[in-house]
């Protein structure tokens, strides 16, 4: 029995990169996982095919995060396939932002990055029936945070920060309903190993809020915030250096 047996997850962006393997990860955990890609629907479709090969669950479904119409098409497919989601994953996202990019380039970027998790979200928040879940942010779109004096430095600043203040929101309006929402930064890291047994007890006795936790190395973040192991940690910004250890 692993964590996530009996657990349905989408992951959005998952064609390649870093997002694929959270979504082999997850399966491997036991999750039956919806990957999601619009721009390259053929690598999507390779790694749900191999995760099935290892005896996994997966089937790849496009879709523009950005689209109303696709994100509920989206869910719409998982429904049918695999049942109610439990788990969202966001991470679909245009990587490299030019701050003189033209004005179309622009609004598309903000339109993934931004917008497309808002989409998903709410979406998700429906779906979830009234029966819980956990929505991931990710919010840095690339596998670095923007550098001080960087190019696309602003740019990348200004999408992260509206992810995150959009993560503590909805995380906020959601816990009434069961859902978690939390927002994992994949590049920096200010982590304690979340598995202490003392931490439940700490975390509940603080107001919901940024966790600035002792530096250190958390492995398999991604993972366990998509488990019930850190079910008390909710409303947050986690901060990770796991981010290869999905």
């Amino acid at each position: 029995m692993t964590r996530l047996t009996g657990k349905t997850a989408v992951v959005t962006g998952a064609a390649n990169g870093p997002a694929a393997r959270i979504a082999a990860r997850l399966a491997a955990e036991g999750a039956a996982v919806i990957i999601n890609d619009v721009a390259d629907s053929d690598g999507a479709s390779r790694l749900a095919a191999g995760i099935v090969r290892r005896g996994g669950r997966a089937v790849a479904v496009e879709g523009d995060v950005s689209k109303a119409q696709d994100v509920k098409r989206i869910f719409r497919a998982t429904i049918e396939i695999f049942g109610r989601p439990d788990i969202v994953v966001n991470n679909a996202g245009i990587v490299r932002v030019d701050p003189q990019q033209a004005e179309a380039d622009a609004n598309r970027t903000f339109a993934v990055n931004v917008f497309g998790t808002f989409l998903m979200c709410q979406e998700a928040a429906r779906q979830f029936a009234g029966k819980g879940g956990i929505i991931i942010n990710m919010s840095a779109m690339a596998n670095a945070a923007p550098q001080a004096g960087a190019p696309d430095a602003e740019t990348q600043s200004t999408i992260r920060s509206a992810i995150d203040m959009l993560t503590l929101g909805l995380a906020r309006e959601f816990a009434e309903r069961g859902i978690r929402v939390v927002s994992i930064d994949p590049a920096g890291f200010d982590a304690e190993n979340l598995c202490s047994p003392n931490l439940p007890e700490k975390t509940a006795r603080r107001i919901p809020a940024l966790r600035s936790l002792r530096r250190g190395r958390l492995p398999g973040a991604g993972t366990q915030a998509a488990s019930d192991d850190i079910a008390f940690i909710r409303n947050e910004l986690v901060a990770s250096a796991g981010w290869r250890g999905w």
